[in-house]
């Protein structure tokens, strides 16, 4: 067990000194690195886990730093010619807002209703819809934490940037998180989330178009894909989850059929 932990000991000492330019390489070099101290052994998993610090601009262009969970799963094992095989998992989350769009359908049809059954007030059925379609409506919003695990084989060839994959989830949302929002800002964000209403599942099909969109280079058609969404919702003792599990060549060929 000590060749173990002195490997991953050894590992991050040379990531500090020698800047390592991903998570999966670190985790790539603590495999073979086990492999190697480990000769009699035909299979070794690492798992990292962690955050990262990104700096980013907010909708008044003030820098602000924002925090994020980052994963690698690195799985390698000896085939019959004794060679040894790499798999790769990277993944991302974000969080973001969710509106539900049933709650704002229906606070659009309560205010109709009341439009309708005033005596007082007398307009056209045709300007009641416009009206109904230019007016802001309530609904329930929550935080949702979206995730995306991308699976490569080469370093080299397969390169996925752990950013990229946060920015697919952030602008797969209702609307993006901030920290600090004034008054105005605030108003704004809600306003602008409340316009793209969405249920758990939706963000999950949101992530898979706005994914295979930015196509990524040499990504394999039978590598997989996990998308998943926690929705902590904001009027229920419980939460919603949602997940797809598929292929890149099952969700180009989704993708390619529905548009």
């Amino acid at each position: 067990m000590s060749r173990t932990s002195e490997t991953i000991e050894e590992i991050i000492n040379e990531v500090i000194f020698k800047p390592t330019p991903s998570v999966e390489v670190v985790g790539d070099r603590i495999a073979r690195k086990l492999l190697q101290k480990h000769s009699y052994t035909e299979k070794v998993e690492v798992k990292l886990e962690g955050k990262i610090i990104v700096q980013a601009k907010d909708d008044k262009q003030r820098t602000i730093q924002k925090a994020y969970n980052i994963s690698s799963f690195v799985k390698a094992w000896k085939n019959q010619q004794k060679k040894i095989d790499f798999n790769y998992f990277i993944g991302a989350s974000a969080v973001g807002m969710t509106v539900c769009p049933c709650a704002k359908e229906m606070s659009q049809e309560y205010a109709e209703e009341i439009i309708k059954n005033r005596s007082d007030i007398n307009i056209p059925d045709d300007t009641v819809q416009k009206l109904l379609n230019i007016l802001p409506f309530s609904s329930h919003n929550q935080r949702s934490n979206g995730t995306i695990i991308v699976q490569i084989k080469d370093l080299n060839n397969h390169k996925i940037d752990v950013l990229d994959i946060i920015e697919i989830i952030e602008d797969s949302m209702s609307g993006k998180m901030q920290s600090v929002l004034k008054r105005p800002e605030e108003a704004k964000l809600v306003r602008s989330a409340h316009l793209k209403p969405l249920f758990a599942e939706d963000v999950i099909r949101e992530m898979a178009k706005n994914f295979i969109i930015r196509n990524f280079p040499n990504l394999e058609d039978d590598f997989k894909v996990i998308f998943k969404i926690e929705s902590f919702e904001s009027i229920h003792p419980h939460n919603v989850y949602a997940e797809l599990v598929t292929t890149i060549g099952d969700l180009r060929n989704n993708i390619k059929l529905k548009n």
